[in-house]
């Protein structure tokens, strides 16, 4: 959680060398670096867990800043990073390759930039769904209407039905997610009448206003630092823009009102701070869940420190963290073989807690060490099956009391275990 935190701060570097790029003054610097460390978008996700979005923000932010300064061999070896960090990254780097030709007039660079970027993600969606588990195209099932076509149903509704797109766009929880990732910005990403800019908002509208993934439109997730770096570098770009336009202007002394982009800039920043005090306060309640349970918690950490270095674990989402140093770790749900489970038993956290202990007891597994109503250990009797009896038992009085009732299987009942990412680790 602090690596990915300083991560995400370490953008503000990119970003005060783009304003040095931009000609700005001391004071408006440090208006854009305070809008950068307030911006809710950013803050929020780093409450979550470790993923691997948070490289977005600064990784964008360098290849901009490389395009803005000329060094184009610096910005492509970003975007190759860019690509990396991720199989749907390659929309970002598409869009700013969209940029490259269409605003920025450097037609090969952009070309290239484009079409590698649309080749990588053609490729790695391919691979997933050859060697993985597929790309999670079901969280934009509400624009495919063909799933047979895939993605490709999805673009041909928006060209067909734009009508439709923008009923999708238009609800409320969206509407309050646009306010609050351009709000702290004033607004400045849109002030720009040069329609080729706005290709830097196509991953804003596509992968955070389109889909009906709730999480995905929500500031307290990790699907917000692509685009909201992108927003940043608008903001700045349609700052300078205005500062030129509106100097022209007094240097010809006609009407203008030049208090226009520093009035944004002070009000992006107030709406900023009123912002993430909504997100420190509902962010609070970490505090006291670390009071009430951090005992708990100490005895979880040494119990897990008892697995072999060398053992697989398949382990429950929130433990997976103090694990994951090791060669074979697996979710829960997961096929595959392991020495060592890891069960979460705390309310709420695994969706068929009963179905898992049972299947538990199936397939040979034993106690090895317990906290009561917090998680379970078990590790896989390859010897005897003689105890499994005995194990369910003590699994039994593990559970927290309104699961013992449901401990017994249900053959109709097999949905392995839930995921619920709202809730806090371990």
């Amino acid at each position: 959680m602090v690596l990915q935190s300083l991560v995400v701060i370490s953008g503000m570097v990119p970003l005060c060398l783009l304003t040095r790029a931009f000609g700005f003054t001391r004071p408006q610097t440090l208006c854009f670096g305070l809008m950068y460390c307030l911006y809710p978008a950013f803050m929020g996700g780093c409450f979550y867990d470790f993923h691997e979005n948070k490289f977005l923000a600064v990784i964008i932010l360098w290849c901009m800043y490389f395009l803005e300064t000329g060094h184009f061999k610096s910005m492509l070896a970003s975007a190759a990073l860019l690509l990396m960090v991720k199989e749907d990254a390659p929309v970002y780097a598409a869009c700013i390759g969209l940029y490259l030709f269409l605003w920025k007039k450097q037609y090969r660079l952009g070309a290239v930039v484009f079409l590698a970027s649309c080749a990588y993600f053609c490729i790695a969606i391919w691979y997933i769904n050859r060697f993985g588990e597929g790309a999670m195209i079901n969280r934009f099932d509400n624009f495919i209407s063909d799933k047979r076509l895939g993605l490709v149903s999805m673009f041909k509704t928006i060209l067909v039905n734009p009508a439709y797109v923008l009923s999708q766009i238009a609800v409320k929880d969206k509407i309050l997610f646009f306010l609050e990732m351009l709000l702290p910005l004033g607004f400045l990403p849109l002030m720009t009448k040069d329609w080729q800019k706005w290709t830097l908002l196509i991953p804003f509208v596509l992968i955070n206003l389109m889909s009906n993934y709730k999480y995905q439109h929500s500031i307290y997730f990790q699907y917000t630092y692509g685009s909201g770096a992108l927003l940043i570098y608008l903001a700045l770009v349609n700052f300078r823009d205005m500062k030129h336009t509106f100097g022209h202007r007094r240097k010809n002394r006609t009407g203008y009102d030049g208090r226009l982009p520093g009035s944004a800039c002070a009000c992006g920043l107030l709406c900023g701070l009123v912002l993430i005090g909504g997100v420190m306060y509902s962010k609070s309640n970490y505090a006291s869940l670390f009071q009430r349970h951090h005992e708990e918690a100490a005895q979880a950490r040494s119990i897990l420190d008892q697995i072999p270095q060398d053992a697989s674990v398949k382990s429950s989402t929130f433990f997976l963290p103090q694990l994951s140093m090791r060669d074979e770790v697996y979710l829960l749900t997961s096929s595959h073989p392991a020495d060592y489970m890891v069960v979460d038993l705390r309310k709420g956290y695994e969706k068929d807690l009963e179905q898992i202990l049972a299947d538990c007891q199936e397939h040979g597994y034993e106690p090895a060490g317990t906290v009561d109503g917090y998680v379970a250990l078990l590790k896989q009797d390859v010897e005897s099956k003689g105890g499994l009896a005995r194990s369910h038992k003590q699994l039994f009085h593990a559970a927290p009391s309104q699961d013992r009732q449901k401990l017994l299987p249900d053959p109709h009942d097999v949905h392995g275990s839930g995921y619920y990412p709202d809730k806090p680790s371990a």
